[in-house]
């Protein structure tokens, strides 16, 4: 009898980044802030609904020159399996070769302790030679304790050539004093998100078609107006 295994049926236009508004407005000096730290193992971007996270982050993998992978997550990826499934795929999108072990390890009828697991997966990732970017967007649904320890285990031993983007509207739980401590995190939070009054004079010529006094501009932002 053949060896039994599970396959996990993946939606693939999770895989794709998400279409960016036409009016958004260009932020230059947080994307300089971004490659100047892209030697940091993570890359965490935590603001409420509305700040333009995930628009940041797809600008700048628009201007950067290195090759990136995307994983727009949800609640039905709380599951160990599903998740690195999804995770897998998305490195796979980049090098069709890689990460073969774990994907079988992924199709057995039980997985391995995630030590195990993520042992392979950081093993496999290894030996990537080329540098790429990995991006897992609205993590803060993400709540399953197997899962977040694998994200864990993977920033104690992270990949030299892969640099991790968790985009939530919530801090993850994931030790970030301890990264903060060693310079291995860079932090985009609400304060560097919210708009200075020339990014929202120039969000509301966009959006209005029409410049706006200075006045209007001042008030709008005073009352916390949010990206888009």
């Amino acid at each position: 009898m053949p060896d039994e295994t599970t396959t996990t049926t993946l939606i693939r236009t999770k895989l794709h980044r998400p279409p960016v508004d036409r009016i958004h407005v260009h932020r230059p000096h947080l994307l300089e802030q971004l490659d100047q730290r892209r030697s940091r193992p993570l890359t965490l971007v935590s603001a409420p609904a509305g700040y333009g996270k995930s628009v940041l982050i797809h600008s700048w993998l628009e201007s950067c020159d290195i090759t990136s992978a995307w994983v727009s997550l949800d609640k039905n990826d709380n599951d160990l399996r599903t998740f690195t499934a999804y995770f897998v795929a998305a490195v796979k999108t980049l090098f069709s070769g890689a990460c073969r072990n774990t994907q079988a390890l992924l199709s057995a009828p039980d997985l391995p302790p995630t030590a195990i697991l993520v042992a392979n997966l950081l093993n496999e990732l290894d030996l990537i030679e080329q540098s790429f970017i990995m991006v897992l967007d609205d993590f803060h649904l993400i709540e399953d304790e197997s899962v977040l320890d694998l994200i864990i285990k993977f920033l104690h031993h992270p990949p030299r050539t892969m640099q991790l983007v968790l985009i939530g509207r919530q801090d993850p739980a994931v030790p970030i004093s301890t990264l903060r401590a060693q310079s291995f995190v860079t932090e985009i939070r609400t304060q560097d998100l919210r708009f200075n009054e020339l990014e929202t004079a120039t969000f509301l010529k966009l959006l209005l078609g029409t410049q706006v006094d200075s006045v209007t501009t001042t008030n709008i932002r005073d009352v916390g107006s949010k990206t888009t």
